[in-house]
């Protein structure tokens, strides 16, 4: 495998600021958001509502979630996320958008965390 292609932002994944989140999270359906950080990062601070879906567990996110459920990926930088879109293209979603700068520019914003 590759690592430069699989950590390269996939076509069909949306960039979102920290703004962009909280206007989709008022959508109809209701976007998951899906934290692809540690458990100990996540533990640290995380966006309200979102699930802690550790990068690599994507089998798992399609196991729980149907490839038509808007998912919003969230981890420090970005980077990860990326990763995880890229897996989760290959299993089929399509409704795939991410936190551009991570967890960092949300914070660095002053969006909370709990």
């Amino acid at each position: 495998m590759n690592l430069f292609n699989l950590f390269r932002h996939p076509k069909p994944l949306e960039n979102l600021g920290p703004q962009d989140i909280l206007e989709k999270w008022n959508e109809s359906p209701k976007p998951v958001i899906l934290d692809v950080r540690t458990q100990m990062e996540y533990q640290s601070g995380h966006i309200e509502g979102a699930k802690s879906f550790p990068w690599g567990q994507e089998k798992e996110v399609a196991s729980q979630y149907s490839a038509d459920t808007p998912l919003i990926l969230i981890c420090k930088t970005g980077h990860r996320s990326q990763a995880a879109a890229n897996t989760l293209l290959k299993l089929g979603f399509k409704k795939l958008s991410h936190l551009e700068g991570g967890m960092d520019r949300w914070k660095k914003e002053g969006f909370p965390t709990e």
